[in-house]
């Protein structure tokens, strides 16, 4: 798994990353290609990923979507 780290939220001790999804579909905001999953991995001992289970083309339709 390619997990890229999009933006670091210091307070909340916690990490907005990004993987290329295994299908691709359309995007869950504007209806395009959407070929990324969006998660937050937080800061801990045993902590694992939590993605979110749609599709999104960019990290700004994924922020839309979801009210950040």
């Amino acid at each position: 798994m390619n997990v890229v780290t999009i933006s670091r939220d210091p307070f909340a001790r916690e990490d907005l990353i990004r993987v290329k999804a295994d299908v691709i579909g359309s995007c869950a905001w504007c209806g395009r290609k959407g070929k990324f999953r969006y998660g937050v991995w937080r800061d801990g001992i045993r902590t694992r990923p939590e993605f979110d289970s749609h599709l999104f083309c960019s990290v700004s339709c994924y922020r839309t979507f979801w009210g950040c």
